[in-house]
């Protein structure tokens, strides 16, 4: 596991655990190009890696992450890693490089957890779906939120969400971009545990610990068996995910929304 010249992803090691902390604490850890580049290098290198038994990925600060930083800018964009599920890396390249990361994080063979510290929106909210488990601050807060912006960016969340919580639920959240707090999160089923601040870094420790104790490799079997179907339909889902983005970009609601992102103020969509 390199970590020559990453700046914006801390990466440590603590005998079996590895931990990624996202690293933009005045910008809520909003994320970069460089930083989606680096989580998706950082999981290859320790998918690889057998004294690593267990995978924390957790923010800097107040905030697990904001999401994608469109207001300061993604910076430029890195070239796709060389290999997404035994292809070459062109062949995918066009859905992006958070579908290449939310895939790596899938396809890693080594539990993973979302350790929420703080608030977790767009693209932060997709690496914690992303994990094996979520677990929470209490004082914590969750939600998609880009559809209040009229940003229609998936990044297979679409795909995973109905899958944990219902499709019902994930309608809501998704569709009216609400925020919702870590309790009502662990009562959807969305995060695995809930500790208090109070208890959070003593209660975090042990569960993870605990993880990279276990059978490692049965671990991988099971996170093989249940995420197969997401990875299954996930280009065929990305294929249609792009389709739909680039229609919605078209419109007049995206324009507004991504606008008043900007210039900090209400949105008026007028629906076309």
């Amino acid at each position: 596991m390199s970590e020559d010249g990453w700046q914006d992803v801390l990466l440590e090691r603590d005998g079996p655990i590895a931990r990624a902390t996202l690293n933009r604490p005045d910008k809520l850890n909003a994320i970069t190009w460089r930083m989606v580049d680096e989580i998706i290098k950082f999981c290859q290198d320790v998918g690889r890696d057998d004294a690593v038994r267990c995978v924390v990925f957790t923010g800097n600060g107040r905030a697990f992450s904001a999401g994608d930083d469109i207001v300061g800018g993604m910076g430029d964009r890195p070239g796709a890693a060389q290999m997404v599920g035994g292809q070459p890396a062109q062949l995918t390249r066009e859905f992006g490089p958070h579908y290449h990361m939310t895939r790596t994080m899938m396809s890693m063979p080594k539990p993973a957890v979302a350790a929420i510290n703080g608030r977790c929106h767009g693209a932060g909210w997709v690496i914690a779906l992303s994990c094996d488990f979520r677990v929470m601050r209490s004082d914590a807060l969750i939600g998609d939120i880009r559809s209040r912006r009229s940003i229609f960016a998936g990044q297979l969340a679409p795909l995973i969400l109905p899958r944990l919580i219902g499709q019902s639920r994930a309608m809501d959240l998704l569709m009216t971009g609400r925020v919702i707090d870590a309790a009502e999160a662990e009562r959807y089923g969305l995060v695995n545990r809930v500790w208090s601040p109070e208890t959070y870094d003593h209660e975090l420790h042990t569960f993870v610990e605990e993880l990279a104790s276990g059978p490692t490799k049965n671990y991988a079997a099971w996170k093989f068996a249940v995420n197969r179907s997401v990875l299954l339909e996930a280009e065929g889902y990305a294929e249609y995910e792009r389709q739909l983005n680039m229609a919605h970009r078209g419109t007049e609601d995206s324009r507004e929304g991504v606008a008043s992102f900007r210039e900090k103020r209400d949105p008026n969509y007028v629906g076309r």
